[in-house]
């Protein structure tokens, strides 16, 4: 069994009546208890760690960690909250603080901490753009892209409209994969934000997941752009299409083809750019498409 599954090492049971032994302040009955379980032993640089609650007059919570807010959101047993790490986080422990909420008004805080490791990043060798295309490596567009992307990734939508794992978008060659550094013409580094999917162009491509459809229009680098709302703050997008099947505000189930793979944008060639966005951090679709989340 792999050390992050190992989840009984990190199950606290927090006990209403001792709470005073783990530094807090509330007090309530003796028979109340809440359990709060860490299913990691620490988190890679641009990935997802799942913190679950269960436990009586639950009603909900927030994580504090990394100076950003992580909501709990209702399961059939509890609650969970989607912890995730930008891939350009420093190694290091960090402290989280977990406050619950009760349904009579009431509120526990908790405090631990959370080990962030690498995520093992490599470096790629140099890509070299066709001369109608180099005015795309300007940083201003970069940064003005980029924004415009994370502010969407920043939304966070209560409904889960997914059950299972994410599936690839398309059955294409793995080629640049997240967090890889990257040059284009000679230039500046730059950091993967998602994988390369190789897939000749007018290939179709699929839904990761069920969701909802938040954005689908031309971007500079990205090219003709796909961004699927997943819920729970978990979207899925597609970059480089040659044609878009779909508009804002649609409804897509897992499977259901979005558009064509092509190379517009910022693209060396025909393929496909996947990417996932959690909690407005980017993190690594290949992993998270292995996290099971609970019911």
């Amino acid at each position: 069994m792999k050390p992050n599954l190992r989840k009984s090492l990190f199950a606290l049971v927090l006990v209403i009546v001792a709470l005073t032994t783990f530094g807090l302040s509330y007090t309530a009955s003796a028979q109340s208890q809440i359990v709060i379980e860490k299913q990691f032993d620490w988190i890679e640089q641009g990935s997802v760690g799942i913190i679950k609650v269960t436990g009586p007059k639950l009603a909900g919570g927030v994580a504090v960690v990394f100076d950003r807010q992580y909501p709990f959101f209702a399961t059939s047993q509890g609650f969970a909250s989607l912890i995730s790490v930008d891939f350009r986080q420093k190694i290091n422990d960090y402290p989280i603080k977990v406050t619950l909420y009760e349904t009579d008004g009431s509120k526990i805080d908790w405090e631990d901490t959370i080990k962030v490791t690498s995520g093992g990043f490599i470096a790629e060798s140099d890509f070299v753009l066709p001369n109608n295309k180099v005015n795309l490596l300007n940083p201003v567009i970069q940064t003005n892209e980029d924004a415009r992307i994370l502010s969407v990734f920043s939304v966070v939508t209560p409904e889960r409209y997914w059950d299972g794992l994410f599936t690839y978008p398309l059955n294409g060659r793995l080629g640049s994969p997240f967090g890889s550094v990257r040059t284009f013409n000679g230039g500046e580094a730059r950091r993967h934000t998602g994988v390369d999917l190789s897939a000749a162009a007018g290939t179709p491509v699929y839904a990761s997941a069920n969701g909802r459809i938040v954005f689908a229009r031309p971007l500079d680098i990205h090219g003709n752009h796909v961004i699927i709302d997943h819920g729970w703050g978990v979207f899925s997008s597609y970059s480089h299409l040659s044609v878009l099947y779909v508009v804002p505000g649609q409804m897509v189930m897992q499977g259901d083809v979005i558009g064509l793979s092509g190379t517009t944008g910022r693209s060396t060639g025909p393929h496909l750019h996947w990417e996932i966005g959690v909690n407005g951090n980017w993190v690594d679709p290949v992993k998270f498409a292995r996290v099971k989340l609970p019911n």
